[in-house]
């Protein structure tokens, strides 16, 4: 709502009528703009995430795998601007601020500068965010064109990977050595020349060039967690999980699968809205309840699903779950309880064959495991006492990190018909790495 005495009211009635004319999965859905005497509503979509710079801010660099996802939706929704219309549309202020990261979509905000490329170029000021503003828009004498925008996606890529704000003054040398291969770091340069004829012609080549280095996973991978009986803390192990994975920079979703109703009592407590896939967000991570067999949500696109499947039922193994479509887990586990009192681990569950993980939870040192024969002596695992999942500290966390490289390792035998989404996890392991090496080298006097 912006009243029509305000100074801004004239560029406020731009903005919206422009963002009326486009539809794009990237950007907010204009629903409807209604006037009065005093008054102009703009009626948008109601967007839930956080902005590209308040992500890094919280997490430092991003990801290799993570970096271009986003770089790569970013090129999609600004190659449709430039081809809307009768002519070009300039964004002009592509900053991080401007983007928002909504369940792993992006989405691309305030178009205060935007406008079509004729007006652009007619305009006696210019405006722009320094760092990721082209040189051309601090010249009211040079034209700007589709290669301005072009040099702000530089910039955002310098910045998701970084954790820096861009310098003009940096070699092109020292930009590709920030990036993870040469031809990453020619992309960068190619569009953080100074030169406009000398950046990439147009947002489809760049596009072309970031997919080359990426693989897109065909499905997501699916951990199933069990537990042997009420109370083994299947719930605690699959949370902790989650949590850790989002701190190893690996984008997954906690799926809670049976009747308890726990995540929608931590949604109450937590006053957190669900959003068109069924999810919310708690302690950092993607929460999905459970809703029943009969809701129906938009279908997420998390690499990683974590499914919480309560008590282990003699086994009968249900896909259930996000899954929903009869797709079977890359890798079971059990979680079973190590005191004298716990009944044993379920034999049903061992007997399933391959792709399993046995767990003995809530374990003391001076407690002997009742470890079962034959191949599971080396897929089964004591996992240490923490009370929170979400900070486990640093021994628990130090073991969840093993539990997800057992994970990955069981995984490799049944996903042989999903090769790209271990290639893409292993990837983010490793990007993952060296960003934590970069900061401590950074945090160094």
């Amino acid at each position: 709502m912006v009243a029509k005495s305000s100074l801004c009211y004239e560029a406020f009635r731009k903005e919206a009528l422009l963002l009326k004319e486009l539809h794009h999965p990237c950007l907010p859905v204009i629903y409807d703009i209604e006037e009065d005497e005093a008054y102009s509503y703009l009626v948008e979509e109601y967007l839930q995430g956080d902005s590209l710079e308040s992500l890094v801010s919280r997490q430092g660099p991003l990801t290799r795998c993570t970096v271009l996802r986003y770089a790569i939706q970013i090129c999609g929704v600004v190659k449709y601007l430039h081809s809307a219309g009768t002519e070009p549309i300039l964004h002009l202020d592509l900053q991080p601020k401007n983007i928002l990261v909504c369940h792993e979509t992006i989405k691309l905000v305030d178009f205060g500068q935007a406008d079509r490329l004729t007006e652009a170029n007619q305009a006696r000021q210019r405006f722009g965010t320094v760092g990721f503003a082209a040189p051309e828009q601090y010249d009211c004498t040079k034209r700007l064109d589709e290669r301005t925008d072009i040099y702000a996606i530089g910039g955002l890529l310098f910045y998701l990977v970084t954790a820096s704000y861009p310098d003009i003054e940096v070699p092109p040398a020292v930009l590709g050595q920030k990036m993870w291969s040469r031809e990453a770091g020619r992309i960068l340069t190619a569009c953080l020349e100074p030169l406009q004829e000398e950046r990439y012609g147009s947002v489809s080549q760049l596009e072309e060039d970031l997919e080359q280095l990426i693989e897109r996973p065909v499905s997501s991978l699916i951990v199933a967690v069990y537990g042997s009986e009420p109370g083994t803390g299947a719930t605690h192990i699959s949370l902790a999980l989650s949590a850790c994975l989002w701190r190893m920079g690996i984008p997954n979703l906690y799926e809670e699968c049976h009747s308890s109703f726990h995540m929608r009592k931590l949604q109450e407590s937590r006053r957190a809205g669900m959003d068109d896939f069924g999810i919310f967000q708690a302690f950092g991570c993607a929460v999905k309840p459970y809703y029943g067999r009969q809701a129906r949500f938009l279908q997420h696109h998390y690499p990683v699903v974590i499914q919480d499947r309560g008590v282990w039922d003699d086994g009968r193994e249900e896909s259930g779950g996000s899954a929903g479509d009869g797709s079977t887990p890359a890798v079971s586990l059990l979680v079973a309880g190590g005191k004298w009192w716990n009944c044993p681990p379920k034999e049903t569950f061992l007997e399933m064959g391959e792709n399993r993980i046995l767990i003995y939870n809530f374990t003391d040192r001076g407690i002997q495991m009742r470890r079962p024969e034959g191949r599971w002596r080396s897929r089964c695992l004591r996992a240490p006492l923490f009370s929170n999942p979400f900070r486990p500290g640093h021994e628990a966390e130090a073991w969840i990190q093993m539990l997800w490289k057992e994970i990955e390792e069981e995984s490799g035998g049944m996903a042989r018909g999903k090769p790209c989404v271990l290639r893409k996890i292993r990837r983010w392991l490793e990007s993952a790495a060296c960003g934590r090496k970069q900061r401590k080298k950074k945090e160094k006097p």
